[in-house]
Parts: C-alpha cells; sequence; structure tokens
C-alpha cells in the first residue's frame, strides 16, 4: 500500500512537471514558431536552413515582446507563469534573441532589407506614435496585419526576387489563410476583448458560418488556380477544410488549448501531411478521415 501512494505521488508529480513544461512550450510561443516554419516547409521546396532559424527565432522574440508589453491584458494564467519562471524565461529570451541577430546578419543584404518593412510593422503593432493608436487596436487591421506579415516571412521574403503569379497566389493563399485561423482565436477571445475592437465576432456574430463560408471559398479558388486537380490540391484542400471547420468550432466554452494548441497546430499538420503523402498518396484519403473524425469529437 505504501509503495503505491508513493508511485502515485511520483506520477502525479511527474505529470504536473510535463503540464508546466507545456504550458511553457505554448506560452513562450514556441509552438506559434513551430508553426510559421511549417507553413514555410510547406510553399519553399528550396529551404534556407539559415533563414528558417531566422524565421524560428524572431517568431519567437517578436510574439514575446508583444505579449510582454501588452502584459496587463493577459490572462492570468499566463501572468503567473512568467512571474513564475521569470528568469528561466528572460534566458530563454535572451538565448533566443542572440539566435536571431546571428541569423539575420548571416543573411544576405538584400533579404535583410527586404525584412525591414515587416520589422516595422511588427513594432507599429503594439507601440503607440504620438497620437496614433497601435495597429492592435483595430480588430480587422489586426487580422491583416497578422496575415501580411506570415505571408511576407513564409512565401515574399524567400521568393520576392522571382516573384510571378504563382508567387503573388501563394502569398494570397497563406494571408486568407492566417486570416481565417486567426479569426477562430478572436472568436475565443469575444467575451474579454473591448467592445469598440470590432473584430469579426463582434461585427457578425450571428453570420460567422457565412464569414466561414466565405473564407473557405476564397482558399479553394486560390488552391485550384495553383494546383488545380493534383494530389497537392486535395492535401491543401483537406487542411483548408478541417482548419476551416475547427476555427469556426471556437468558442468562449472551449479550453485555452484548443485554440492554443490545436488551432495553431493546424500548418504543422500540413506540412506532415505533405511530407508523408510524397512518400505514399494513397493515405491521403486515410488521414483526412481521421482527422475529421477527431475534429467532431475532441474535446478540449
Amino acid at each position: 500500500m505504501l509503495i503505491s501512494y508513493f508511485c502515485m505521488v511520483k506520477i502525479k508529480h511527474l505529470k504536473d512537471f510535463f503540464k508546466h513544461i507545456f504550458d511553457l512550450y505554448i506560452i513562450l510561443n514556441i509552438h506559434v514558431a513551430l508553426a510559421v516554419t511549417a507553413l514555410y516547409l510547406v510553399f519553399n521546396l528550396q529551404r534556407d536552413m539559415v533563414y528558417m532559424i531566422f524565421l524560428f527565432t524572431s517568431t519567437i522574440v517578436s510574439y514575446n515582446l508583444i505579449r510582454l508589453i501588452s502584459f496587463g491584458s493577459n490572462r492570468f494564467f499566463i501572468k503567473k507563469y512568467y512571474a513564475r519562471y521569470k528568469r528561466v524565461i528572460i534566458w530563454f529570451l535572451v538565448t533566443t534573441g542572440l539566435s536571431m541577430l546571428i541569423s539575420f546578419f548571416k543573411l544576405d543584404l538584400t533579404t535583410q532589407i527586404a525584412l525591414i518593412p515587416l520589422f516595422i510593422i511588427t513594432f507599429m503593432y503594439n507601440f503607440d506614435y504620438k497620437n496614433l493608436p497601435k495597429f492592435r487596436d483595430n480588430g480587422i487591421l489586426k487580422i491583416l496585419i497578422v496575415g501580411f506579415v506570415w505571408a511576407g516571412l513564409v512565401i515574399l521574403i524567400p521568393q520576392f526576387q522571382s516573384i510571378d503569379q504563382t508567387i503573388i497566389l501563394r502569398i494570397l493563399l497563406v494571408f486568407f489563410y492566417i486570416v481565417m485561423l486567426t479569426t477562430g482565436f478572436d472568436k475565443r477571445d469575444i467575451l474579454i476583448d473591448r467592445s469598440n475592437l470590432k473584430t469579426l465576432p463582434q461585427l457578425f456574430p450571428n453570420r460567422m458560418f457565412l464569414v466561414y463560408l466565405i473564407f473557405f471559398i476564397i482558399l479553394s479558388v486560390l488552391n485550384f488556380l495553383l494546383y488545380q486537380t493534383t494530389n497537392t490540391f486535395w492535401i491543401n484542400e483537406s487542411i483548408i477544410f478541417l482548419s476551416s471547420l475547427m476555427s469556426y468550432r471556437s468558442n468562449t466554452e472551449k479550453s485555452f488549448y484548443y485554440t492554443a494548441f490545436w488551432l495553431e497546430a493546424m500548418p504543422f499538420f500540413w506540412f506532415l501531411l505533405t511530407f508523408i503523402t510524397k512518400k505514399n498518396p494513397t493515405v491521403i484519403s486515410g488521414i483526412f478521415f481521421i482527422k475529421f473524425l477527431f475534429v467532431r469529437t475532441v474535446q478540449v
């Protein structure tokens, strides 16, 4: 009995330990950075390892700086983790920031210059300038900027030296995809966002199905124009459908992890599905069906 009791205590402590690690993984925006990197891998066949490191580290640094600047508006348990693991977080951000700077200066000069507008937009996202409002104080402008920055980092910067119609369509595809995903976070936060923020769920509380249907149609058209009816089209279409469904199902009653982990993980699933189906195209339907069942039944 005594041995059994101590085993149960150790298991509980072990679960708590891994839960703290998992929460820090999300709160420190490592999950977001992996999502951005995954999208880069999906849309870029020629990969630059230095740029990938910069992409990953700069995402962590920028998202955490935005969170620290708007610390007062963060959720309670996020504040708790920042207070409890203050030293760990500081060292992590310093190390990540140094990695970002090193990788940035290893990029070619043209890429560095091309990144400057995105730096400025990210800087202005959460900073006041004289009497001008912050970008994030306008719900529609906020998601447009997030979509533009992601599309810029994932498609525009890596491929700006060879921009053509295909690249523009890819930029638009990523842009609308990120705007659609971000709307799911706005649905989650509708009760805590200011009423004058004017997010899409605030503007169209009873018409969100129509909003997501429009997103799905736009994304499907762009996907078709890019890939016609190839295997890539069907892979992308399945991810677009599942992402739209998960974002639409987001609400105030879902747990924090539904959006912060599962919805944010969709770009990673996109990359994983692309990678697997390149090895074996016949698994497309099986993965799609399993993921669809998961979306219908998961309660997180």
